[in-house]
């Protein structure tokens, strides 16, 4: 099933498995095989997000509110309900035989597998099956599966083990049976060995920043004692341009045992290129694609998908057999209340950011609502030449200070690539350049989405579904990065939707609940080529281009209560308030 074999065994594999993803198939190889099946305790927390995004509706194959099973068996595409796209998970002849070939392999070194191709070709389905394949496959000489395998992953866009706009190097022990969004992220403990923000669903947005990212991740591997374990890479389908150059650069960078290319179609350049990098000593082959046909998602949806799942995670489940999901909307959810003002007893060192650069009053537009990395600081050496390390006041140090920001805390001399303040005072880490963190000396440990900002109390409203442990390990060597993730217009609708399935608007009072005084502060709150990335970036903020309505306004301190939804839903020719506001807020805000 999906690349992995099974035997008689006491361990139950739960599997996620909805129509907007090829089928898996069951498949037993004796005629006297008995398969045990169960419901799945986790479904209904999933299924129940269709009550806040209709992306996650008419999915599987039952009413979400039914309980007594989670499932129903299909076993001709007759059994589909009506009007329903289905495609069932098939592994071509070719793959089974590229599969067993590496299964069987006597080579010395252990395998390292760079799959590559063209957008929707395969990629990540054929490193799945290869995987789990490994992870379970005995052959027949009876030697043991391996216990683990790495997956190094790198497509940004559309990431196996991640939210979008990370890529990841994870631990997988157990087969894959469910798609991405039903695993948005692993557990950081042991799966999720090191992550890192590329800020972007696309490399394009820097990609010298990608592959050192990527470069990271895979000497992390190899420092590690999982050195030992079968790695699959799984790269990006920008094939072209400046893509094709990202490719053949970590190609030859990581020198794995094999490159699977995922299309016997070209383009010729493409194939010649990468032949090129591998050289003589490391093999090039090429798989026939398999392109998803009839999608009943797109690429924008399933993203928003995986970001949504991500965002109502129980972090706690991480560590248990399968996840578990909340569907309770964002807006009923308490915030983290960050403190920004002061020195150094605030809860970050300042925001940074990878793509444009606002100007200092215009920081609070720019992050209000939206999705920023939370990034974990492990050596000054992170910042390279961004900020002012030689001050002998303070770590980090801070420059002039706006009109109506609050004092720099350090005292130290001004510097041109130094610490300011937002006319909020918000920290604003200078990034005329566009320099990014060193990976060496960093790494990411989560997203975050600002819910307000309260400029009275001088502290961030953050939603994340880290538990306090990882913010409170942190301390205050955390960096906020903002970049171009999707505008998540996904979160302000969520109570407009669960009101039209059935639910009632909330009002919940403010609630002073100090957990610790610098980071850990809780609220209750209401309820191809380089011009081919572009044009794709133009595409996607298309789609985003949904109205922002009274998206998180500012919190005053004498406000005592929130009403809650963010977002209102006007029909027909109805028409706004007048004296109503409504903030537009772009992710290109600030450029010429």
């Amino acid at each position: 099933m999906a690349g992995a074999v099974f035997f008689a065994s006491d361990k139950i594999h739960w599997v996620h498995a909805p129509y907007c993803h090829a089928l898996p198939v069951i498949r037993a190889t004796a005629s006297n095989t008995v398969i045990e099946l169960h419901p799945h305790p986790a479904a209904r927390g999933l299924r129940q997000l269709a009550k806040l995004n209709p992306a996650f509706g008419k999915l599987w194959n039952e009413s979400i509110d039914k309980i007594d099973s989670t499932f129903e068996i299909m076993y001709t595409s007759e059994d589909a309900p009506k009007k329903a796209i289905l495609q069932q998970l098939v592994s071509p002849a070719e793959w089974n035989k590229k599969l067993a070939g590496i299964i069987a392999s006597k080579q010395k070194r252990t395998p390292i597998i760079f799959v590559c191709g063209p957008k929707s070709s395969g990629k990540s389905t054929f490193g799945r099956l290869l995987a789990n394949r490994l992870v379970t496959d005995q052959n027949d000489s009876g030697r043991k599966p391996w216990s683990s395998v790495l997956v190094l992953d790198l497509d940004p866009g559309q990431p196996e083990y991640g939210p979008p706009g990370v890529i990841s190097l994870n631990k997988i022990s157990v087969p894959t049976l469910s798609p991405p969004f039903c695993h948005p992220t692993l557990d950081p403990t042991h799966s999720q060995l090191r992550a890192h923000a590329i800020a972007s669903v696309s490399p394009a947005l820097d990609p010298e920043h990608f592959v050192e990212c990527a470069l990271d991740l895979l000497s992390t591997y190899r420092r590690s004692i999982n050195a030992k374990h079968p790695l699959v890479i799984n790269t990006p389908g920008w094939i072209q341009g400046t893509g094709l150059d990202l490719l053949a650069e970590m190609v030859k960078e990581m020198r794995p045992t094999e490159v699977i290319y995922m299309s016997q179609d070209g383009p010729d350049e493409t194939v010649d290129s990468l032949k090129s990098a591998c050289g003589t000593s490391v093999p090039f082959t090429t798989l026939p694609s398999q392109p998803s046909e009839n999608t009943p998602r797109t690429a924008l949806h399933l993203r928003t998908m995986q970001t949504m799942s991500y965002f109502h995670l129980d972090w706690a489940s991480l560590a248990g057999a399968y996840q578990t999901w909340n569907p309770t909307p964002l807006t009923e959810l308490r915030p983290w209340r960050v403190r920004y003002s002061g020195g150094a007893d605030r809860g970050f060192i300042g925001i940074l950011f990878y793509d444009h650069q606002p100007a200092p009053d215009l920081i609070t537009e720019a992050v209000n609502g939206m999705i920023l990395a939370l990034v974990r600081v492990e050596s000054k050496a992170a910042f390279r030449d961004l900020i002012n390390q030689d001050s002998p006041d303070s770590a980090y140090a801070e420059g002039p200070q706006p009109e109506g920001g609050d004092p720099a805390g350090s005292g130290s001399s001004p510097s041109r690539n130094s610490i300011t303040r937002s006319t909020e005072g918000i920290p604003l880490i200078q990034n005329p350049q566009g320099r990014t963190l060193s990976p060496r000396h960093s790494r990411m440990l989560g997203l975050v989405l600002v819910r307000g900002v309260d400029t009275a109390r001088g502290e961030l409203q953050l939603l994340t579904p880290l538990p306090a442990e990882v913010l409170i390990e942190a301390g205050g060597e955390l960096v906020l990065v903002a970049g171009k993730f999707d505008t998540p217009s996904w979160a302000y609708a969520e109570e407009l939707h669960r009101k039209a399935a059935g639910g009632a608007a909330v009002v919940v009072p403010i609630e002073e609940d100090e957990v610790d005084g610098q980071v850990v502060e809780e609220e209750s709150g209401s309820g191809s080529d380089e011009e081919e990335g572009e044009e794709e970036e133009e595409e996607e903020e298309e789609e985003e281009q949904e109205s922002r309505r009274d998206v998180g306004k500012t919190v005053e301190a004498s406000q005592t209560e929130m009403e809650i939804p963010w977002a209102e839903m006007l029909h027909g020719n109805q028409k706004r308030s007048v004296g109503s506001r409504v903030w537009r807020v772009r992710r290109d805000l600030g450029r010429n």
